[in-house]
């Protein structure tokens, strides 16, 4: 890991601000066009945020010395750049996945797949509150099959956008305010790893000497290591222009066990080992460990014929047997509650702080005050908890919804900021979780309403703002920033921003082109699963059953002990993160296993001296990934060729 350097002369500058909102700009219309349009490589699916290395790596490259050029005083300086990619990278997570993905189809769904076979005219829709949905059958209809003047009727349009612009606002806030809380615990009383700032940090780093090209960027080892995922995903990417390309795999199949009934894929992605060579060899070994045990117990389960679908949860929490999928929501809770349990003394500050107790408290060196996060957290959750209830959900299941939701976010930034996991979503989430808890019937016809709606914001979670900011604030502490505290103004920009040119965008090319010929998945798939869930619920009411609670509790038990072995025993040799996850796994396990293997050889025979002379390559390893993403995406914009996806050499 990098020293912390000295504080930069220049930060939060006007320059610095607006870099950074026009590159959120950017990736916000360029994500959209490519899920919708181009349709090659996710560059805002995963949380190694691909988009915003592609674009960064652009900036320090190429943009900041051509500056360099035209007059010394144009590049932006090292605190600068960080204050560029800390916009960038918020702006990546709005940018796809989540609420902008998630929130036109789920809110038009349950009126564009109303037939008279499912009948979601009389079973569905009367239940559904009318102001947060489009009014118009004619502007739905519109919107998924193309309008003729492929003008977009924003009257109707408007009303609904900004009850859900309120909602957003305040989802979005709350996680920020929430890593702000947690940062010093995070960051200085635990240390956590923070796999994926090391790349940031290193594109920054100078040696002193005022050259325009960054010292990583001079390595001979980052750009061997940046060539693997480079020139792999380039073959691929020409075999879907030329056929006589031949396409290239790096995955090695899978291993067959209990008669066949699971299988360990060994599956490789460069930029996961390239994360998890910087990840602490105990958790590697935890999150490999515990996904292997997850496999044979579902093997078991196969055999004993124990488990099954569960009807009491929706399609999110479908692909793997409930017993694991309780057992992880188990192992969540503990974590969160466990690692807030850790930091009781440095949260205790902080309120003590916000109710102006603890002046002797220093928060200068956060984005915002602490008064500012602690009761801006509790006025989003307040509105977002008056929003839910006003939405159809009974008041007692409010708090109940807020709780599993972000007990599932809290665990992804988490295991991000510790152990480097790039690509993972949480087991269950909030709607699932408490429908599983408390039932249909507890819940009504207007309840199931509300949780249908609260699919938009809930359960598509590969990338999320949280995980990303907790990052960000790592990096700005990493560089000493001066000034600071205009970054919470800036993000605040950042997410409205984004979150405006994503949704305008997919309306103006649902009107142009039909948003069912945008996106299979998002205008069919996901526009129905909640409606689905809510019919069966609606048609077969269902109470909770008790062995849910058996199985949660089974794993808070079994995560409580892991962690309390981890804490008591120094010899302790597997990390207990990898429990709540493992049956959310399987695409990485091999990659993370490859990387702990190579870094425990690397530090058996070289010590800590081979360790770090080898980072430039792991570093290009990940840097590589994203830019090839990013370049054939560029590519395949100009050619008009679309579906170029690189043959597992980027994730998918």
């Amino acid at each position: 890991m990098l020293k912390r350097s000295p504080p930069t002369t220049k930060g939060c500058t006007p320059k610095a601000l607006i870099v950074g909102l026009f590159g959120a700009l950017c990736i916000g219309l360029g994500s959209t066009y490519n899920d919708m349009i181009v349709k090659g490589s996710g560059l805002a699916v995963w949380n190694l945020t691909p988009a915003a290395i592609f674009l960064f790596f652009v900036l320090v490259v190429l943009l900041n010395p051509l500056l360099r050029l035209l007059h010394p005083r144009l590049p932006l300086q090292r605190g600068e750049l960080a204050v560029a990619f800390f916009l960038i990278l918020l702006a990546n997570t709005l940018s796809s996945r989540g609420l902008p993905a998630q929130l036109l189809p789920v809110i038009t769904g349950a009126y564009y797949y109303a037939t008279p076979e499912n009948g979601w005219a009389e079973i569905v829709q009367p239940y559904m509150p009318d102001w947060p949905v489009p009014q118009s059958r004619d502007a739905i209809w519109g919107f998924y099959e193309g309008d003729p003047t492929g003008v977009v009727p924003w009257a109707i349009w408007a009303a609904p956008l900004l009850y859900w612009a309120a909602f957003g606002l305040a989802l979005f806030l709350a996680m920020v305010c929430l890593m702000v809380i947690v940062r010093r615990q995070w960051v200085e009383h635990e240390r956590l790893a923070y796999p994926m700032v090391q790349l940031p940090l290193a594109m920054i780093a100078d040696d002193g000497r005022g050259r325009a090209i960054k010292p990583l960027f001079r390595s001979g080892l980052m750009w061997l290591g940046f060539a693997v995922p480079f020139v792999l995903g380039s073959i691929n990417a020409l075999h879907n222009y030329f056929v006589v390309v031949p396409d290239v795999s790096i995955s090695l199949g899978g291993l067959s066990i209990f008669r066949g009934a699971v299988s360990l894929g060994l599956h490789l992605n460069l930029s996961m080992v390239g994360f998890s060579y910087f990840v602490p060899q105990n958790i590697a070994l935890g999150l490999v460990f515990f996904y292997i045990v997850n496999v044979v117990q579902r093997g078991l389960l196969g055999m004993l014929a124990w488990g099954g679908k569960d009807e009491t949860m929706g399609a999110y929490s479908q692909y793997t047997d409930p017993i694991i999928i309780h057992q992880a929501m188990g192992g969540m809770i503990v974590l969160v509650a466990g690692s807030l349990w850790v930091g009781r003394h440095h949260i205790g500050n902080v309120l003590r702080k916000a109710l102006g107790r603890a002046p002797e408290v220093e928060d200068a060196d956060e984005i915002t005050s602490y008064g500012v996060a602690v009761w801006g957290a509790v006025a989003s959750f307040l509105v977002m908890g008056v929003w839910l209830w006003q939405s159809g959900i009974p008041l007692p299941f409010v708090p109940l919804l807020l709780f599993g939701a972000f007990v599932g976010f809290m665990t992804i930034a988490r295991v991000v900021a510790q152990g480097g996991v790039a690509s993972m979503f949480p087991p269950t989430n909030g709607p699932d979780f408490v429908v599983a808890n408390v039932g249909g019937t507890a819940l009504g016809t207007k309840g199931m309403a509300g949780m249908a709606l609260s699919y938009a914001w809930s359960v598509d979670t590969l990338i999320l703002l949280m995980s990303a900011c907790a990052n960000g604030l790592k990096l700005v502490t990493e560089i000493s920033l001066p000034h600071r505290r205009r970054l919470f103004g800036a993000t605040v920009a950042v997410i409205v921003l984004t979150l405006s040119c994503v949704v305008a965008l997919t309306l103006y090319l649902g009107y142009q082109y039909g948003a069912i010929n945008l996106s299979r998945f998002y205008f069919d798939n996901v526009a129905q699963y909640p409606y689905r869930f809510m019919e069966k619920s609606i048609l077969n009411p269902f109470a909770p059953r008790p062995s849910t609670w058996l199985h949660i509790g089974t794993g808070a038990a079994i995560m409580g002990g892991l962690m309390a072995a981890q804490h008591r025993f120094l010899w302790w040799p597997i990390h207990s993160l990898g429990f709540p996850i493992s049956c959310v796994f399987g695409s990485m396990w091999f990659s993370v296993f490859v990387a702990w293997l190579l870094k425990s050889t690397v530090l058996k025979y070289g010590g800590l001296t081979l360790l770090n002379r080898l980072k430039p390559f792991f570093l290009g390893l990940i840097l590589g990934e994203a830019v090839v993403a990013g370049t054939w995406v560029l590519i395949d914009y100009i050619t008009g060729m679309q579906n170029n996806h690189l043959g597992g050499i980027v994730f998918q």
